[in-house]
């Protein structure tokens, strides 16, 4: 055995080929061979960045301790933290199990009063998102989170690109470059238009509390949906829903969520926000009261068949349902979308089929303006009791506030009910 310094200097200025000298160093330099073949592996194998580097730091207890330093968005970040280990390999398990919760913490600490201010709009445990949510629709988690994501993932990172410290900064051509930055990730109108749309609560927010004093939001606009992008909802046929709810169902929340949005009207974020505080009675005619909605012409009065409201009320009993919680709250749109399987399910229509036909959760919506104009209940139904854009006139008629308006929205709502009672149950009427 040699070491590798006299290894280098026996083979050195020799003439001898390649495979001679490999024979050598194999049989009389094997540790030495080792060696070289470790360093030529550290100069020559790709190495995958760790995102991070470790510094020995003097410690009186340990000799020393590694500390970490990481790497975000290129730059170096300037804090460093303290792995509490001078073992190597414990130091990269703690620099990669809390790479993300420091960088987060550091940034949240350490940046501006825009950044920060945007960041926590839409997180859950927010002070001013719940303060919002009192005074418009509250967001379904799933969307909430889309929002942040929105926020955080393309918002953000846009501002600081542009150096955009002060709210005074962002106008109408910063959003409009904003909207051109998210159209430029090649997703549809619609989505584009959808992500745009989570700055609306803000500048809203920004506006009311006199931290700027033009929306610039308002003046931004909306990109038109191309044809090729649009797309319709089907509905089953008027003759294949008659009794379907007075069948067994595998599953009870799949029912309610049926047979509410089959027979009221009302919009998926409004079945999952109602609770039973909003059901009103006018002569003997129940209405639930929608307080919220995704318009303004949406805050409406629906009408509500007995038989649908003695289900709701079975079930927000049978489930411990407070008079003030919200009846389906949770229901997300996964659970729609298991609730439009399972009813295409018990109408013998597949998966394939409803994909095909485009008949999803909200399809029983367009089912009910299908019913009520076979029914001939006639075109102002979508007006009063749809949540569509509501013209002066019928909104003077059908204000049930005053007395002529209050006989004439009972008067439509029995003519609901009649179709309902011909078209979906079975002859069986409660009340």
């Amino acid at each position: 055995m040699v070491s590798l310094e006299d290894a280098i200097k026996r083979v050195y200025g020799q003439q001898h080929d390649y495979l001679y000298l490999r024979t050598v160093a194999a049989n009389e330099c094997p540790t030495a061979l080792k060696a070289l073949r470790v360093i030529d592996y550290e100069l020559t194998a790709i190495k995958k960045p760790k995102g991070y580097n470790l510094l020995k730091r003097e410690n009186k207890k340990s000799g020393f301790v590694y500390y970490v330093r990481y790497w975000h968005n290129g730059r170096m970040i300037s804090s460093k933290w303290c792995t509490h280990t001078n073992s190597y390999e414990e130091a990269c398990e703690f620099a990669e199990k809390n790479r993300d919760s420091l960088i987060r913490r550091y940034l949240e600490k350490n940046e501006g009063e825009v950044e920060k201010f945007f960041r926590s709009f839409y997180k859950k445990n927010s002070q001013i998102y719940q303060r919002e949510n009192k005074r418009t629709v509250e967001l379904c988690e799933i969307k909430r989170k889309m929002y942040k994501a929105v926020i955080e993932n393309d918002f953000i990172p846009f501002l600081k690109a542009r150096s955009i410290d002060t709210f005074d900064k962002i106008t109408v051509p910063v959003l409009d470059d904003f909207q051109d930055v998210i159209l430029a990730k090649g997703i549809k109108s619609k989505t584009a238009n959808e992500q745009m749309s989570v700055l609306g609560r803000v500048f809203k927010y920004l506006v009311r509390k006199g931290m700027i004093k033009d929306n610039p939001y308002l003046l931004v606009t909306k990109i038109p949906i191309r044809p090729e992008e649009k797309s319709t909802h089907g509905c089953y046929e008027i003759n294949i829903i008659k009794g379907i709810f007075d069948r067994e169902w595998d599953n009870k929340t799949n029912y309610l969520l049926n047979l509410i949005i089959y027979t009221t009207d009302m919009r998926p974020c409004e079945i999952r926000s109602f609770s039973k505080n909003q059901i009103i009675s006018i002569s003997g005619c129940r209405f639930i009261d929608i307080k919220k909605s995704k318009t303004e012409s949406g805050i409406r009065l629906v009408p509500l068949h007995e038989r649908v409201y003695q289900e709701i009320m079975d079930y927000a009993t049978e489930n411990g349902i407070g008079d003030e919680t919200p009846i389906l709250c949770g229901m997300f749109s996964h659970q729609c979308q298991k609730a439009a399987r399972e009813l295409g399910k018990m109408l013998l229509k597949s998966e394939k089929n409803q994909k095909e036909e485009k008949i999803t959760f909200y399809s029983g919506r367009h089912f009910w303006k299908t019913l009520m104009n076979a029914g001939g209940l006639g075109e102002d139904v979508e007006e009063i009791f749809m949540g569509h854009k509501v013209s002066s006139n019928v909104a003077k008629l059908y204000n049930h506030k005053d007395k002529q308006g209050k006989e004439l929205m009972v008067k439509k709502a029995k003519k609901v009910f009649t179709i309902l009672d011909r078209y979906i149950f079975e002859d069986k009427k409660i009340g």
